[in-house]
């Protein structure tokens, strides 16, 4: 995720970046033929849906572990076992 930055002259040069980028990429965008715009459309709203289904998939997995057997019980486990062979 982009940081926004603190300082004046960070804030100065984001902006004159974008005033300078956002007209190129305008211009290279309206020079290439419709088909590939289509096509690069195309992508990213798979990229965006991929990305959207990774985020639900790793949402429920995590909700399923909830409450499940975990190394870290494994490592409580051994130290508490540990701790009454040694006393």
């Amino acid at each position: 995720m982009a940081q926004w930055p603190k300082t004046v002259r960070g804030k100065l040069f984001y902006v004159s970046l974008a005033v300078v980028v956002v007209p190129l990429a305008a211009w290279f965008l309206m020079t290439l033929p419709s088909m590939f715009i289509w096509g690069l459309a195309a992508i990213a709203l798979a990229i965006v849906a991929l990305l959207l289904w990774r985020r639900r998939l790793e949402s429920a997995r995590e909700r399923a572990w909830v409450g499940e057997f975990s190394f870290g019980d494994v490592v409580a486990r051994r130290r508490a076992a540990e701790i009454e062979v040694a006393s």
